[in-house]
């Protein structure tokens, strides 16, 4: 796999299809399915890499930060279908003889509908700043399931044939969760997560900036090291080439429809308006039907795009795209150089990961912040 590849998943997604509709966190074993898939494989993976308590902590964050950024895509589509609405109600007025004056009235309400609610999704600081939280507090758990074990090989390995050991681990990784960030205190933190973060930040637990010594060789090891391939590498190469998709829930994708429709529509503005200032030249007055008619259009048609602006920022869904293909290039960088490399260079593959995701998720913070 090579950072050339992402067109791959045109082919398995249409325009229209969510790519991520199926996604399942099953890299960190979220779903019983994932579960009983590597347990019926690696009965001793399962024993080591099952992580009951971080599964029930990230259920916490991951669920309510993705309904959180749902909610807030359909407040935006509803904002431009208000807006939508009233600039049609406006055009069609004419036709509705004996009642042109409600229908424009309608047409108004729809529009300062649209507008006030723009206003409160621009300005809604507070509602990011809980959905950026949570965001960062679910990557923060999946960082840690696999920091403690790319942090501990040697003992992870050693609990995959021994009781005594395994023991071991789940009290050693126990006392890991006390490091992740508090919920409640994630939402006050974010304007400093938006801020350029330092490599050491990667790590979950301090002591861990510093690499550990490579473990000696074992069957047990290798088996490890293949599962960690599959659940942190393979699985982020998977998650991005979905993002990479050619769907309109892709960033790229996206970002060009909105640019083409926000052109339509100020030319719509721009053609309307011209007709208004002609007709008062003309001598008609801002009370006659065609000039209230081009009016209403110019004024809706200024409000659905900038309302389609504020909710698919398109120089925010571009940024996206960009920093999904550097992303998926760094991923796809570190999987070659685990493929390719001894134990020593596996290692350093794997911790490379950590600190890509970790920038990835900073920079990801502090994009949507800075749009706010």
């Amino acid at each position: 796999m090579t950072p050339a590849d992402p067109p791959e998943a045109d082919e398995r997604h249409g325009l229209f299809h969510d790519a991520l509709a199926d996604w399942t966190n099953d890299d960190v074993l979220q779903t019983k399915e994932a579960r009983a898939a590597l347990g019926s494989k690696h009965p001793t993976g399962l024993r080591v890499l099952d992580w009951p308590e971080l599964r029930a902590l990230f259920a916490r964050y991951d669920p309510p930060a993705t309904r959180h950024g749902r909610r807030d895509r359909r407040f935006g589509l509803l904002t431009v279908a208000l807006a939508t609405l009233g600039l049609v109600l406006a055009m069609l007025s004419p036709l509705a003889i004996g009642a042109e004056r409600y229908v424009e009235m309608v047409a108004a309400a729809l529009v300062v509908s649209g507008l006030g609610l723009m206003a409160f999704h621009e300005l809604g600081a507070t509602s990011k700043a809980r959905w950026l939280g949570q965001r960062f507090g679910a990557e923060r758990v999946r960082a840690l399931y696999f920091q403690a074990v790319v942090n501990n090989l040697d003992l992870v390995a050693r609990a995959m044939a021994s009781d005594a050991a395994l023991g071991e681990w789940k009290v050693a990784r126990s006392r890991m969760l006390s490091y992740l960030p508090k919920p409640e205190e994630l939402p006050r933190q974010v304007p400093k997560l938006a801020e350029p973060p330092s490599d050491a930040d990667t790590w979950v637990l301090p002591e861990w900036s510093t690499p550990p010594k490579p473990p000696e060789p074992s069957p047990e090891l290798e088996l490890l090291l293949s599962l960690l391939r599959g659940q942190r590498l393979d699985a982020q190469v998977d998650y991005v080439q979905r993002k990479l998709s050619a769907s309109l829930g892709a960033p790229g994708r996206r970002a060009a429809v909105v640019r083409g429709l926000s052109k339509l529509l100020l030319a719509a503005a721009v053609m309307t308006g011209v007709i208004a200032v002609v007709l008062l030249a003309m001598g008609q007055t801002p009370a006659d039907t065609d000039v209230r008619l081009a009016l209403e259009v110019t004024v809706g048609a200024l409000v659905a795009a900038l309302a389609l602006r504020v909710v698919n920022d398109d120089r925010l869904l571009a940024g996206d795209a960009g920093r999904y293909a550097a992303y998926f290039a760094a991923v796809s960088n570190a999987r070659t150089r685990f493929d390719r490399g001894d134990l020593a260079e596996k290692l350093a593959a794997l911790r490379d990961m950590e600190t890509v995701a970790y920038r990835d998720l900073r920079e990801f913070v502090g994009a949507h912040w800075r749009a706010r």
